[in-house]
């Protein structure tokens, strides 16, 4: 798929009808309706960009009582078989990985959408796989690059959360969506860290099992696996670019969940605080698919009561468009927030107004090795000037706008 190959009304427009799209499908996510929508042609399409962006195609295919445009109801055809198709990927990707992993005698323990493919809490398809994370010990890191590196992948980036890998045969352009031939890649990492936004947590030492065996292993317990996933989420929210998918991974396990799960779930972090972070998450959640946490656990209220005061005002008054990846604006600051003291309010800052060598270096090797920012103008321009352009008001996220123009660009497979 290649960008830029349509026009795009002004932003104004695009800005109502990304929040338009995604707070209905949000909506019908978590109590269906009866009634199609009543979109025009471009909403619809946006429609189609907002499903991808937030890992839900698979979902709305299958839960829907209404059918929209034609156009629509191919793309959501379309992707559930691709999403299929990828998540028989992944799963044969999973199963080379345990057999090397064994091989070579290093514990690995399959995260977040593995680990809830293996729970069997989605049915086929539903949810989409595009990559694989695996947490191995540091001293056995050197050992698992190695094996992946044998299953032919090539190294990419390297980050204060993971390293990244391709596949060797990866093409060179992307199909909308959750295209088959995409590339399901691997991350692995030797900790599980979240900057909120300066403060670092740590949750390694609570997902990877005492008694960890070679080969592929499970979460030592699913309170162990809500944690990760409500970190996971934090980091995202603080950072603007929760995905909706992510929500509602939380939403459909919470009800595995007993109050002694909560409690190991919401246990002192790495800050040695409450899970504070754990907090605008949950409430999210509680906001958009009520059904599923009708009460909140008392471990959740004191993770409440540690939150910083500005973060824990906002909690459950959040659009999910203003704090989800389908927000059309770059936000300025995001999690300014979620500091818990000046010193830290101003560290967010800096770093986002003045990053030093080490983040910029980083920052231009994760553009290049992102398909959608590698191919953007703006991913390369100087950080001054994209400071002046905030002063004629917050350009738009790389991201959407690559969405936006593969959904403009979308034609059914079988009018292909």
């Amino acid at each position: 798929m290649k960008e830029f190959d349509t026009q795009l009304p002004n932003a104004s427009v695009i800005r109502a009808a990304m929040r338009e799209t995604t707070n209905r499908l949000a909506a019908e996510l978590a109590a269906p309706t009866d009634s199609a929508p009543e979109w025009d042609s471009f909403e619809w399409r946006v429609a189609m960009a907002v499903s991808v962006m937030h890992g839900i195609s698979g979902l709305l295919a299958g839960r829907l009582r209404w059918r929209g445009e034609p156009a629509w109801q191919s793309f959501l055809a379309d992707q559930l078989t691709h999403s299929r198709q990828r998540e028989q990927h992944t799963r044969t990707l999973l199963a080379r990985l345990d057999t090397a992993a064994r091989e070579a005698r290093v514990a690995l323990v399959a995260l977040k959408g593995s680990a809830l493919l293996e729970l069997g809490i989605y049915k086929p398809g539903e949810r989409p796989m595009s990559d694989v994370d695996l947490l191995v010990r540091p001293t056995e890191f050197d050992a698992a690059n190695a094996l992946i590196l044998n299953l032919g992948f090539a190294a990419g980036v390297s980050s204060w959360k993971h390293r990244d890998y391709l596949p060797l045969d990866t093409p060179a352009e992307r199909g909308f969506g959750e295209h088959a031939d995409n590339p399901v890649k691997i991350e692995l990492h030797a900790r599980l860290p979240e900057r909120l936004p300066v403060r670092e947590i740590d949750i390694a030492a609570q997902v990877f099992p005492d008694d960890a065996g070679t080969g592929l292993n499970a979460y030592p317990s699913i309170a162990a696996l809500m944690r990760h996933l409500l970190l996971h989420a934090a980091g995202n929210l603080c950072g603007g670019a929760i995905r909706l998918i992510q929500i509602h991974d939380i939403a459909a396990l919470a009800a595995r969940l007993t109050d002694a799960d909560w409690q190991e779930a919401l246990a002192e972090a790495s800050d040695g605080l409450p899970a504070w972070w754990a907090a605008p998450p949950f409430a999210l959640v509680q906001r958009l698919f009520p059904d599923h946490i009708p009460t909140t656990p008392c471990a959740m209220k004191r993770a409440v009561s540690a939150c910083p005061p500005f973060l824990r005002a906002s909690l459950g008054r959040q659009d999910l468009n203003d704090v989800s990846a389908s927000r059309f604006a770059i936000r300025m600051l995001p999690g300014l927030a979620w500091s818990h003291t000046t010193a830290e309010a101003w560290a967010c800052a800096r770093q986002r107004l003045l990053p030093d060598r080490e983040a910029e270096a980083t920052t231009r090797l994760q553009v290049q090795s992102h398909h959608a920012h590698a191919s953007s103008a703006w991913t390369h321009q100087p950080r001054w000037l994209k400071a002046l352009r905030f002063l004629g008001g917050a350009p738009p996220r790389v991201q959407a706008i690559y969405n936006l123009h593969g959904a403009l660009a979308y034609r059914p497979s079988s009018s292909a």
